[in-house]
């Protein structure tokens, strides 16, 4: 009897959220002296979810999907400066106090001798933020109402945005990609992040940072199939202001939408020089 009183009832909550079945059911399993506490709130919980999906979810857009960075045309390399891989265009760099402007020159004349020291991927270690979101193979965004997890087929890196209200913890260790929160202002994604290694570099062109170092990003989609990530960094130690860019992705068409897998060690076995 009592095992289908609770079939039914369980029947009851998979279906509808309220039903005259459900005091009837719950009285009877008070009189057999059966606990009904659970039961009770259990059959409350598809409507509080429900709600606060409905607030949470259902009423900002949806980020998911594969994402392409929108590229722009490179710098010309003049002679000088030949064995460079890339050349910042005027402007392009970060707004660099004295001193670590001085460190980029460093890094910038250690590449030029041919070193590949200062080049993250070269020694197969994560590209830092906000280099991360350069994307240069692809990123894939996974929205959830809690957290947004963004993997990245370069380095097979990810990184993590929690959005339940949750504060950086004081004994966060540095990390590559640090910690991100987020909060939601209309249609758009406002993310902090904190807790960065001081020995990553900014951007392709091994700009320098501190340890003091956060950033903000304003994510939003400015068509149905076009991202941007509007990012600012501040350091009150290594710039003169605060440095502000922004990215452009578009969605990755079918056939091109699915992120493969990238083991940094084989890569550089693979395009190693013959001996």
């Amino acid at each position: 009897m009592i095992r289908a009183i609770t079939s039914h009832l369980r029947c009851i909550l998979a279906g509808r959220r309220h039903h005259p079945s459900i005091t009837a059911v719950l009285t009877v399993l008070a009189m057999l002296g059966l606990p009904v506490v659970a039961l009770s709130a259990y059959s409350q919980q598809p409507a509080r979810r429900a709600a606060d999906t409905a607030g949470t979810v259902a009423n900002v857009p949806d980020f998911s999907g594969v994402w392409r960075t929108v590229r722009t045309p490179a710098a010309p390399v003049p002679k000088e400066k030949a064995a460079l891989r890339w050349v910042p265009a005027p402007g392009e760099l970060p707004p660099l106090t004295p001193e670590y402007l001085e460190k980029f020159r460093q890094v910038e004349t250690s590449r030029l001798s041919g070193s590949e020291e200062t080049e993250p991927e070269a020694q197969c270690l994560p590209p830092g933020m906000p280099y991360f979101m350069q994307a240069q193979y692809g990123l894939e965004i996974v929205q959830g109402r809690d957290k947004v997890a963004l993997f990245s087929e370069w380095m097979d890196a990810y990184r993590r945005i929690y959005l339940d209200g949750r504060k950086p913890p004081s004994d966060w260790d540095p990390s590559y990609f640090g910690y991100s929160t987020g909060r939601w202002e209309g249609d758009t994604l406002v993310v902090e992040t904190v807790g960065l290694r001081e020995d990553t570099v900014l951007d392709r062109y091994g700009s320098p940072h501190s340890d003091a170092m956060h950033i903000t990003e304003r994510i939003r989609l400015v068509e149905p199939n076009l991202l941007e990530d509007k990012i600012t960094v501040y350091d009150s130690k290594a710039f003169t202001k605060p440095w502000e860019y922004v990215w452009r992705y578009r969605r990755a068409a079918p056939g091109t939408d699915e992120l493969r897998e990238n083991t940094c060690t084989e890569g550089l076995r693979y395009y190693a020089p013959a001996k």
